[in-house]
């Protein structure tokens, strides 16, 4: 990434364009569920995603993780031709590879559709059939989307990548509102078209940034069978999670009705906040550590970590501390409504309490296991992920006996906390430390910071918004939202005032945009 680009700006940036993709996600499912509702077609639709937009994205996504370091490294040792030479490889040799797998999809789909959703039957079946033959094309977009975005990252250019969410959701809204329920294909092939509008957006974008297609294409090139050998341990790492997930939902199915819906409510709330700041900043600062690596300046390359963490630290622990107070009122004013009742709100209020504990571990895992992939070390991450995994599931089974669903959603917790232990552990072993001093002072700092701010919001919300609430959905919104207003003021100007380092340029941002 080019000196003058301030990676720190970029964050910011990456992180209120997530924040926008996010709410135009969220506005498409509405749309989904007022168009169809919870039917067949519903089911045939989301059937016809999971092949495309769960296991191919999931292989193509771990080989533009591994492409990012060595294209750095050829761009810097070999220059940048040589770099876009490399790019062209990757790409063709993952048009290659969606090319043979569309087909397959396209021939076997009846079979695939079949073991995917066993009890499909009658017109759902057929329906998901039809679907999943059109959506299968898409995997040649989605692979090359991957291969983009880490092109268009390591040259410094994060915007275009993050933004390509919103006309996807616009155009699958759009559809939907136009063709209505009644004709359930406009959704697919309106799929399809957002699929290729992320394509060429970032298509565009690389074109901009000097990548010019050429036809080298060679499978069994040196640089092409290292990206795909450095990826496998990825992929691993991201089955060994899903295998976690299904664990807990395993358990959780034999718990009092609502444990597994309620899980998954507080984890998609929590999941919205590390998502929204810890991988946008990982997303940022994954090239920049890439560079740095390849240019052997490993004092920076430790400074620019430190600081990414330390970042996290700074802004997730506020909001950890403001879940754990204000957890019953968000959940209710989010989702109280219908058929999800106050006893749904007190279930899922619990569980994201257990989860936002994790919160800021999970953050920082995330930009540790970038700072291993940037050192093209992949085996690390995935052997750490599958001994907490194990560790988990041992905590899993004695939580729930006594916590039910509270007891998987604080095992869940535990584990990222170990995992990001074991993650620093060895990367200190691996670079000789990486400025642990500079860290812990930080987050020392701000843990005092956000307790601080916990107990005002705390008094704040007994004494005022709680009272307020009552009255009506709105104006309880409001006072929610004016205490956290609040708890944000306090929070910054305490850290502010004790000097961490990070503060000064948070709230510069905040100032400047």
């Amino acid at each position: 990434m080019p000196d003058k680009i301030s990676y720190k700006k970029a964050a910011i940036v990456v992180m209120v364009i997530t924040l926008i993709s996010k709410i135009t996600g969220f506005l498409r499912e509405i749309v989904l569920g007022s168009t169809y509702g919870a039917t067949y077609v519903t089911d045939a639709y989301l059937v016809s995603q999971t092949i495309p937009q769960v296991v191919f994205a999931t292989v193509t996504a771990a080989l533009a993780t591994t492409y990012i370091p060595l294209y750095s490294n050829i761009k810097v040792e070999r220059g940048p031709k040589e770099a876009v030479r490399f790019t062209n490889k990757v790409v063709n040799a993952v048009f290659f590879m969606g090319v043979v797998v569309a087909l397959l999809g396209i021939i076997f789909a009846e079979q695939i559709v079949s073991v995917i959703a066993l009890g499909f039957e009658g017109e759902t079946l057929k329906l998901a059939v039809s679907f999943t033959r059109i959506t299968f094309m898409m995997v040649l977009f989605i692979g090359l989307s991957n291969i983009f975005q880490g092109f268009l990252q390591s040259n410094g250019e994060f915007a275009l990548p993050a933004l390509i969410g919103i006309p996807y959701n616009f155009i699958l809204i759009s559809a939907m509102l136009f063709f209505g329920s009644k004709r359930p294909y406009g959704l697919v092939i309106a799929t399809l078209l957002g699929a290729f509008s992320q394509l060429a957006v970032l298509l565009f974008g690389a074109l901009k940034r000097g990548y010019r297609f050429e036809t080298a294409f060679a499978l069994n090139d040196p640089d092409v069978i290292k990206v795909a050998s450095l990826s496998v341990p990825v992929m691993m790492g991201t089955a060994v999670q899903q295998l976690n997930t299904t664990i807990d939902r395993m358990l959780a199915s034999g718990l009092p009705e609502g444990s597994i819906s309620a899980l998954n409510f507080a984890n998609r709330l929590n999941g919205f906040v590390y998502g929204l700041f810890s991988l946008s900043l990982s997303a940022v600062i994954y090239p920049l550590l890439s560079r740095l690596r390849a240019e052997e300046d490993l004092d920076a390359f430790k400074d620019k970590l430190v600081t990414s963490l330390n970042a996290i630290v700074l802004i997730i622990l506020p909001i950890t501390a403001g879940a754990l107070i204000l957890n019953r009122p968000i959940v209710s004013l989010l989702f109280e409504r219908g058929e999800f009742t106050s006893r749904a709100t007190a279930m899922t209020a619990s569980a994201l309490a257990y989860y936002s504990l994790g919160m800021v571990f999970y953050g920082m895992r995330d930009v540790l296991n970038k700072a291993f992939y940037s050192l093209q070390d992949t085996r690390t991450p995935m052997v750490n992920g599958m001994v907490t995994v194990g560790l988990n599931i041992i905590m899993n089974l004695i939580f729930v006996r006594f916590m039910a669903h509270n007891g998987l959603a604080l095992a869940t917790s535990i584990s990222a906390a170990l995992t990001t232990m074991l993650l620093v552990f060895n990367l200190r072993k691996k670079l000789g430390g990486i400025g642990g001093k500079k860290l812990a002072e930080a987050f020392a700092k701000s843990a005092l910071s956000s307790a601080a701010m916990g107990l005002l919001v705390f008094l704040l919300y007994r004494n005022f918004a709680g009272h307020i609430e009552n009255s009506s959905r709105l104006l309880g919104l409001m006072a929610l939202g004016i205490v956290v207003g609040l708890g944000a003021v306090f929070y910054f100007a305490m850290i502010y005032a004790l000097k961490v380092e990070e503060a000064k340029w948070l709230l510069s941002l905040a100032r400047n945009g």
